[in-house]
């Protein structure tokens, strides 16, 4: 990992961004603290969808009174009132 300030991501941006795609990873320091990170398109820094629903799936699993969909309820009550018409 190479550290670079972002007036040299300024200055050099065009370079970083070869540097980006040869696989190097730059993370960039702005008043002396990290402030960004590059990092090539197939890297993955987006986490999973498991890692995003695994807080979700343990309160599913909870015992406890169960609150309803509030877009579901939304579209039951759009729809009744269609037919009301």
């Amino acid at each position: 990992m190479q550290d670079v300030t972002s007036k040299v991501l300024h200055e050099k941006t065009g370079r970083m961004l070869d540097l980006v795609k040869q696989g190097e990873r730059i993370r960039v320091f702005r008043d002396g603290k990290p402030d960004a990170m590059l990092v090539p398109i197939d890297d993955h820094v987006d986490p999973s969808w498991d890692e995003i629903m695994k807080e979700v799936r343990a309160m599913q699993k909870e015992d406890g009174p169960q609150l309803e969909n509030p877009v579901l309820a939304e579209r039951k009550r759009r729809d009744y009132a269609a037919h009301l018409r």
